[in-house]
């Protein structure tokens, strides 16, 4: 059996479809899978390390850009798509399998004039364009929260949960009550530096130590782990955090934005968090993805417009004091099960 999977632009789409071919593999070991992404470089770095075979496409999105770049990036997709049927055609698979960014929806439509079982994986509450136009081919939608707002055909959909790497997935909380970690994302999350900065020193103040680890993004990490210094606050301040599982092991509380593959990471391993959705984020789906938590009682909000020191550190206060509460919204976040999805993929992909 051949699959080919196709995924491009962040980590938040390469890594799920990265952890979808590993649980394949190890439910079919035979199965030839073929990764094709964009020509950035970083899909080619995490397909090697993960022994995938790659070919990169060379793909432009067109939202929100101006009429002269629409024009040139409708011609590069014509490109791209062409290079795309190529590439099904010589590969010959079974399954397409698109898990975001703008290459998948030349590469999945080639799939599927081909004659491929296509299939989507949407990680989070509101889907992207490309997945809201790729799910009318598709033959399976895999989503990681409910389709609360119609946008694919039922009868394709499954509720799976997002795919996430075996380390992830299987990841297990050590005992104890664990350190605050706080995550702006890989390239920081200015705000919340510094909201968490001197919210961590007005707890100190009231005389509540708490040891942090505090992943700031390079832009910050110089002035971030000097206010840590001047405080007298135990941190490690971490630009970028590369082994996610073993820091998830010891934490006992999140500060976080609301990815999709952040909350799913958190429900995998039952870590309740203080969510701040990403103002910015397309449709606003940061937002969407922490209400559906927060309303089953696995964290709490806090709106980007609405953080300051002083509100952070009374939810940092309030949950820490609370141990039932915390340990209550820990299981909850497990039992969403948002972080299930690689397995449940996997057997439907081999089962048609």
């Amino acid at each position: 059996m051949r699959v080919l999977i196709t995924a491009g632009g962040t980590g938040g789409h390469i890594m799920p479809a990265v952890a979808i071919a590993e649980a394949i593999r190890d439910k079919a070991p035979g199965t030839e899978i073929l990764f094709v992404g964009t020509d950035r470089g970083m899909e080619e770095r995490i397909a090697r390390l993960n022994d995938l075979a790659f070919i990169p496409v060379q793909a432009q999105g067109i939202k929100g850009k101006s009429l002269a770049s629409i024009g040139k990036a409708l011609v590069v997709n014509v490109k791209a798509f062409l290079t795309a049927l190529s590439i099904v055609r010589g590969f010959k698979p079974r399954w397409v399998i698109g898990t975001g960014g703008y290459v998948t929806g030349m590469v999945v439509l080639a799939g599927r004039l081909l004659g491929c079982s296509c299939a989507i994986q949407e990680q989070n509450s509101i889907p992207g364009l490309t997945n809201r136009i790729l799910s009318r081919f598709s033959r399976r939608v895999f989503l990681a929260f409910p389709d609360r707002q119609g946008r694919f055909g039922k009868a394709k959909t499954l509720l799976t949960g997002n795919p996430l790497r075996k380390e992830l997935a299987s990841c297990e909380r050590t005992q104890g009550n664990g350190y605050l970690l706080i995550l702006g994302g890989s390239l920081g999350a200015s705000s919340i530096n510094h909201a968490a900065v001197k919210a961590l020193g007005i707890l100190k103040e009231e005389g509540l130590g708490v040891q942090v680890i505090h992943q700031c993004g390079s832009h910050d990490v110089r002035w971030v782990t000097d206010a840590y210094a001047r405080m007298g606050i135990e941190a490690r301040v971490k630009e970028f955090i590369d082994d996610m599982a073993a820091v998830y092991r010891g934490a006992g509380l999140v500060v976080s934005r609301c990815g999709g593959i952040t909350l799913s990471e958190l429900s995998a391993v039952g870590l309740a968090a203080i969510m701040i959705p990403f103002p910015h984020a397309t449709d606003d789906h940061q937002t969407a993805n922490a209400e559906y938590v927060a309303q089953r009682g696995g964290g709490w909000i806090i709106a980007d417009s609405e953080l300051t020191p002083e509100r952070l550190a009374f939810e940092i206060r309030t949950r820490l004091s609370d141990e039932e509460g915390l340990q209550n919204a820990s299981l909850y976040m497990r039992r969403m099960g948002l972080g299930a999805g690689a397995d449940a993929i996997a057997r439907e992909i081999l089962s048609v």
